[in-house]
């Protein structure tokens, strides 16, 4: 029974820790699971709210050699002032939809990110652009998931990801800034959004 609660106990503080590094610094502890990001986020929402959180996750595979390489979570913000203000029109205008978030890019830019940014912030390059990408809920109800899979038309470094709601122009859901990813052409990159929802008892 005490060992019962003493790892229920840690756990808890565990959990509480990630919550803390992903609100208050952007940041996720190396080795965490995406499961336990969400499961932190829901157990420290606020009291009586709601909060939408974004979480980025990239695989790459080789040109060359076919090797893949899972680069996991590389980011977990930042949303856009833009989409809060899209999800509010469209609950007040039937034709205003949201439905549309399925537009995946990338790019070198590194200026930080910020709830302001657009989408022409995203420093698009050559094979940039994934079409529409999957659309599906992600380990809860509670989340939206897209898959997006993009072929670099050149060699660069990957900087930058933006989910948008059109192939040009539209509105920028979410723009993350990542760790540099080094890309030769033809090199493949599988993006992983997930934007989770959690609201507080």
């Amino acid at each position: 029974m005490l060992l019962s609660a003493y790892k229920a106990y840690n756990e808890t503080r565990r959990l509480k820790k990630i919550a803390h590094q992903v609100r208050v610094y952007g940041k996720v502890p190396a080795g965490v699971k995406q499961d336990d990001i969400f499961k932190a986020l829901r157990m420290g929402a606020p009291k009586h709210s709601a909060e939408i959180w974004g979480v980025l996750s990239a695989k790459v595979q080789r040109a060359l050699d076919g090797t893949m390489e899972d680069r996991g979570i590389v980011s977990v913000r930042e949303i856009t002032q833009a989409f809060t203000k899209r999800l509010v029109d469209a609950m007040c205008d039937s034709a205003v939809s949201v439905s549309c978030f399925n537009q995946h890019r990338m790019g070198a830019g590194s200026a930080a990110e910020t709830d302001t940014d657009i989408g022409g912030t995203v420093t698009f390059q050559a094979g940039s652009q994934s079409g529409n990408a999957t659309q599906t809920h992600g380990s809860s109800s509670s989340i939206y998931q897209s898959v997006g899979t993009l072929t670099a038309g050149s060699s660069y470094g990957c900087r930058e990801h933006g989910l948008m709601s059109l192939s040009t122009g539209g509105v920028l859901l979410d723009r993350s800034v990542v760790t540099n990813i080094d890309l030769n052409t033809d090199d493949i990159v599988t993006w992983t959004y997930s934007l989770t929802c959690n609201f507080g008892g």
